[in-house]
């Protein structure tokens, strides 16, 4: 099963004088350079609005997971700066950071800049929306009741491992847990929602969902109707999800939900870092009489 396909256009991109590559790793680095915009100590993130990196990704804000905290202490937002972006099979992240300037902080916003979404709350029934699947077929949310759904977003064009790419691949790995036990079938379902669908119309989400083995009895590829996707936008102000295009990227962070059989929101699951054998199990759990 190609489960990599996105990320090739990096591993490509080493023939190119833009980046190097660790054979003995398959580890690929490239030379990065921004402005930064946010700094998370706890996460260990930084936020930076980078240049583009030849052959592999426009210039375009968005966060970079930094292994090593203390590179954080000397950094401060709205520094300018230079780093090595690497990027293997299952995650990248920032090394060897200088600062190129000293900047100010952005100035605050003011409360007219600030928009206050409705977000779901969990107990209670997810919205109820229309979506458009892999095979051009409309579904409601609801059209899943009595099976225990787990909902995440992705782009098809995402080029990081970390990202969409682990999210469809933590998927696969819960799709494949699930279907190897017959006392389940017909009570769950998952399901991949992009925010891209302008681009991923149903013809690009099946050719994706092939790449990481998806059965589409058990889990569907959705996209909103509208390519101008408010009913995305709609889904994304109540789960926190935030997303915004910058040439022909999206600049986003991550949501994984788990939906009971009645409709009713259990769990908002935030970034990357959890485990689809934990996931595998919280939807065995919410399945009554298992």
């Amino acid at each position: 099963m190609k489960t990599f396909t996105l990320s090739c256009i990096c591993f490509l991109s080493f023939l190119t004088a833009g980046c190097s590559k660790n054979k003995q790793t398959d580890l690929v680095t490239f030379p990065l350079r921004g402005e930064i915009i946010r700094i998370d100590s706890v996460k260990l993130t930084l936020t930076v609005a980078h240049q583009a990196i030849p052959d592999y990704m426009n210039a375009m804000t968005m966060p970079f997971k930094v292994h090593d905290a203390s590179l954080l202490r000397a950094l401060a937002v709205g520094d300018s700066i230079q780093a090595t972006l690497a990027v293997s099979h299952t995650e990248s992240w920032l090394e060897q950071i200088a600062v190129l300037g000293k900047g100010d902080a952005p100035p605050p916003l003011t409360p007219d800049q600030i928009i206050t979404a409705k977000v779901f709350r969990t107990g209670e029934i997810f919205p109820d929306e229309s979506l458009l699947n892999q095979n051009g077929k409309t579904l409601r949310l609801s059209s899943f009741r009595g099976s225990v759904l787990a909902l995440t977003f992705i782009y098809t064009r995402c080029p990081l491992p970390d990202f969409c790419i682990r999210m469809s691949n933590q998927f696969a790995r819960i799709q494949k847990s699930l279907q190897g036990d017959a006392g389940l079938n017909g009570k769950w379902h998952l399901l991949s929602v992009s925010f891209d669908p302008k681009f991923d119309r149903p013809g690009v989400l099946q050719r994706y969902a092939a790449e990481y083995g998806a059965d589409f009895s058990t889990w569907d590829f959705l996209t909103d109707p509208d390519t101008a996707g408010p009913v995305i936008r709609r889904l994304a102000d109540g789960l926190g999800l935030e997303y915004s295009e910058d040439e022909g990227l999206i600049d986003h962070n991550l949501r994984t939900v788990l939906i009971d059989p009645e409709g009713k929101l259990v769990k908002v699951i935030t970034g990357n870092e959890w485990k689809p054998e934990d996931v595998a199990e919280a939807i065995r759990q919410l399945i009554p009489g298992v």
